[in-house]
């Protein structure tokens, strides 16, 4: 008989707990080809923009600073991540955007980005000129010449890896991590994570957002770290613990995939979202979280699960991101139904039970 305790169970033996997760020698950092902070600037609201809900043009924004619309070049105008919400697996769609006034210089080795001087915007991007000169102008009322460092930022890191896919993982009541798979999103909190090989990206996501990512700032505290636990030097010391069997770590790749097409859901749904759906989110999230609790502690599954995940839960060979988003749907629905019948996996508030 399997028991999968609750998370209350779980944090009253937090102490020892820790201390095992403590022993585990691999870091976020050994996987990690590179983990940084997201972008900062002087004038945040002269850089981020609201798009309009109506769909008037590409180049049409509004201001919060101004109250009023301005028009920027689509080029140097990027999809943000604010933060501000509860994200996890799907990066939330969001009527913000930032402002990069960069563009890409050909690096000895890398792509680079720098600033685009005053005279070469002007010429290049003359409304992104006209919307920084306004700003500066009417909401900083700063009348001088305008200069670069009036619409830097900090951060230059994130830039390096702009359309490079990335884990973006935010702090806040705890730590949250959602899979920019295009890499073309900007972000001020939190940190940005690079992996070296690009197949961990599930598993990783999926483990920033286990309760083993709850357990971090205990882990931090242990160790007499007392920094932001999303500092990127924190961060990488995040311990990263790989399934000892290929069935466990494919089952939690695949469950990654449901996670981020029922999410997209619930973030498209918004407030109209039915528990229906977020029940289903949740079953699968519990799923995840169960192998990835067997993998870091436990380590003996009952086979019986094992071989009822594996019989039930295949990839879907693309048609993940398919519009026939009522189709999936009922399939998640019924792929949960058979593993619950199949295996008596009964549903206890708190817990699952495996009889």
């Amino acid at each position: 008989m399997y028991f999968y305790r609750s998370e209350n169970e779980m944090l009253l033996k937090e102490n020892k707990i820790v201390e095992k997760i403590c022993t585990i020698p691999v870091t976020l950092e050994d996987v990690s080809k590179s983990i940084f902070e997201g972008v900062s600037a002087k004038n945040i609201l002269m850089h981020r923009l609201l798009f309009p809900e109506e769909d008037i043009s590409e180049s049409y924004y509004l201001c919060e600073g101004l109250c009023k619309p301005v028009f920027s070049e689509p080029e140097i105008i990027y999809p943000y991540v604010s933060g501000a919400f509860s994200e996890k697996f799907a990066v939330r769609p969001s009527n913000y955007r930032f402002m990069l006034p960069y563009e890409t210089s050909d690096g000895i080795k890398n792509k680079e980005y720098k600033i685009i001087p005053p005279e070469e915007l002007k010429f290049k991007f003359p409304r992104a000129y006209r919307r920084i000169m306004e700003f500066k102008n009417q909401f900083l009322h700063n009348y001088s010449p305008l200069n670069s460092a009036d619409y830097s930022i900090k951060g230059t890191e994130l830039l390096e890896h702009l359309f490079v896919p990335k884990i973006i993982a935010i702090g806040g009541y705890h730590l949250q991590a959602t899979y920019d798979a295009v890499g073309n999103h900007v972000f001020r909190n939190g940190c940005g994570i690079v992996l070296k090989d690009s197949s961990k990206y599930p598993y990783v996501t999926a483990v920033l957002n286990s309760p083993i990512a709850r357990l971090f700032p205990a882990l931090c505290k242990s160790e007499m770290i007392f920094s932001d636990y999303t500092d990127p030097t924190v961060l990488g010391r995040f311990p990263i613990k790989f399934p000892d069997n290929k069935l466990t770590e494919d089952l939690i790749n695949t469950i990654f995939d449901y996670l981020m097409f029922l999410n997209k859901q619930i973030y498209a749904a918004s407030y109209r979202v039915t528990n229906w759906l977020r029940e289903l989110s949740d079953f699968y999230e519990q799923i995840s979280n169960l192998l990835i609790l067997d993998t870091y502690f436990i380590n003996d599954l009952d086979p019986r699960l094992l071989k009822t995940l594996e019989e039930n839960i295949h990839p879907y060979a693309g048609e993940i991101e398919s519009k026939d988003i009522d189709s999936l749907l009922s399939a998640l629905y019924c792929i949960k139904q058979q593993i619950l019948e199949t295996s008596r996996f009964k549903e206890i508030p708190g817990e699952y039970v495996l009889t």
